[in-house]
């Protein structure tokens, strides 16, 4: 891996101990790559002092949003926590000015908050600072965690873009009550589009490393990205590294 990528939220109000323990030992430590943190609204229910000074010591890390490039691609990772579930200061500006900037590139957003969902509230205060950029389709993928699940959306039908919604990372969520939900198999449920958000594709299965309580609670996991030129190859993995479904989105 060249980058690795938290989408924030260390639980439960993002003080030292629990950043120390829930977030900075158990990380990752992928040689040679880059590690990077987003700010979610758990780690602000203490102001963000311990993770603003946790990633800047272990990781380098000096802003709370950054960006990424290369020849075809611009990853920006947002801080929708700092205001919650918005975009504080100049964020919507700075995405304008990647765009501008991009030549061909597409544009990857990471957030910790979702622009929209099936199955919890919607983000219309991320929409309004980004709407512009949604209606001109200029935002290919849109990664980010906050709800317990992971979801695979189809293509926004205004806007193009890809959504991925990966807050499975961790924390032990319930399973969702879906038709076809709650059996002894790891398998992505389908859920029709409604209310204007498109249908998605979402994890069930039980967790085993929830020992007596494995059927209750969902399957921990995260997702693979390969940059490979202009395409774009995903792999949505088991916590253990199983690869759980493949798709090339470019």
């Amino acid at each position: 891996y060249q980058l690795v990528l938290h989408l924030g939220d260390t639980y439960y109000s993002g003080d030292r101990d629990e950043v120390d323990e829930g977030l900075i030992q158990p990380w990752p430590r992928a040689a040679n790559a880059l590690h990077r943190a987003l700010n979610g609204n758990h780690e602000m229910y203490t102001g963000g002092e311990a993770y603003f000074e946790a990633v800047g010591r272990e990781f380098g890390q000096h802003s709370t949003y950054f960006a990424l490039q290369n020849d075809h691609w611009i990853l920006a990772g947002l801080d929708t926590a700092y205001s919650d579930h918005a975009l504080h200061g100049a964020q919507a500006q700075w995405i304008g000015t990647l765009l501008a900037q991009a030549g061909g590139r597409r544009l990857v957003l990471f957030s910790h908050h979702q622009p929209f969902s099936l199955l919890e509230g919607q983000g219309p205060r991320l929409v309004a600072k980004l709407a512009p950029f949604l209606k001109d389709r200029r935002i290919f993928a849109w990664y980010w965690g906050h709800e317990h699940r992971c979801a695979i959306y189809d293509a926004h039908p205004a806007w193009g873009l890809l959504g991925r919604c990966v807050g499975h990372g961790g924390f032990p969520y319930f399973r969702d009550k879906l038709p076809g939900a709650g059996g002894g198999a790891t398998a992505f449920l389908r859920v029709d589009t409604r209310r204007g958000v498109p249908g998605a594709h979402i994890l069930d299965g039980p967790n085993p490393f929830i020992a007596g309580h494995e059927s209750r609670y969902g399957p921990h996991g995260y997702a693979s990205l390969e940059f490979d030129g202009p395409r774009l190859n995903e792999v949505i993995r088991s916590a253990t590294g199983e690869g759980l479904r493949a798709a090339q989105l470019a």
